[in-house]
């Protein structure tokens, strides 16, 4: 090994440190924060109070892949139904009056880093992950927080939480975790538009890192978007979960999205859900 190639690896294992002390930080003091307030006792309440608190209503899961369009979402504004939202979804907002009913961000990345887009989701809930509230703390409405099991042992014995007062469960995408916020919120007709399941690049389950050359997100893909890897084979271990827990619970999950990769749910034709010639389906 030469000199410059010695520095190189040193600088790289320096970033490194320097990252993960920064993001211990950032959980502990969060923690801290959460605790020793009385936001603590607070938010335990809004969760309880949450708690089916929709029941028998129907709800849009909106993820953010390239099949996403606004006049898809206008139908969910005209028709006063219920939306789930994540991430990015404000890069929409220019093309649609629609804004989502809840709104949620459970990325490790993501929670600290998009505050002013956190800022702009006029939600009528947000839900972050407790140990961003340093953070998140500034999003400003109604914010609830909840603790995140994202162990990565999940992928082998995967968990879904019907109740989030005490945690729920992380595996691969935030689609999971919205899920199960809407199941404890009482939905029991979840219907999933814009989850292509399918990215620019993807690693596979023995490691092989597969280019498909396509753009990840409806707003496009830019280059921290292109370089990212996604592991699909993960996110379809937390989808196939959650079609086994809705089928032994009574719940009923329908992908709604036009075409994509996602099969773990039964399919259905968006647009019949607003046919009027099928208002019973609603």
């Amino acid at each position: 090994m030469n000199l410059n190639n010695h520095h190189m690896n040193i600088g790289i294992a320096l970033r490194g440190v320097r990252a993960k002390l920064i993001k211990n930080f950032r959980v502990n003091w969060s923690l801290l924060l959460f605790n020793m307030s009385n936001a603590a006792a607070i938010n335990r309440v809004k969760v309880e109070r949450l708690k089916n608190a929709y029941k028998g209503k129907r709800i849009f899961i909106v993820c953010n892949g390239p099949s996403l369009i606004a006049a898809d979402l206008d139908k969910i504004d005209r028709s006063g139904d219920y939306s789930f939202a994540s991430n990015k979804i404000d890069k929409i907002f220019s093309q649609t009056a629609w804004r989502p009913t809840f709104y949620c961000i459970s990325d490790e990345t993501f929670q600290f880093s998009l505050l002013e887009t956190m800022q702009k989701i006029p939600a009528k809930v947000k839900f972050f992950r407790t140990v961003s509230y340093m953070t998140t703390r500034r999003a400003g409405g109604n914010c609830v927080y909840i603790n995140m099991n994202g162990d990565r042992a999940l992928l082998n014995h995967p968990r879904f939480a019907e109740d989030c007062s005490k945690e729920l469960y992380g595996i691969a995408t935030v689609t999971y975790v919205m899920l199960q916020i809407a199941v404890h919120m009482g939905f029991r007709e979840i219907y999933i538009i814009g989850c292509d399941n399918s990215y620019g690049k993807e690693v596979k389950k023995d490691g092989t890192i597969v280019d498909n050359g396509t753009a990840s997100y409806f707003a496009g893909s830019d280059e921290k978007n292109r370089a990212t890897v996604a592991a699909t084979w993960e996110m379809n271990v937390a989808y196939d979960f959650a079609r086994r827990y809705a089928d032994e619970h009574g719940i009923k999950i329908f992908n709604a999205t036009r075409g994509g990769y996602l099969e773990a749910f039964e399919r259905m034709d968006f647009d019949l859900l607003f046919d009027s010639k099928n208002q019973d389906i609603k």
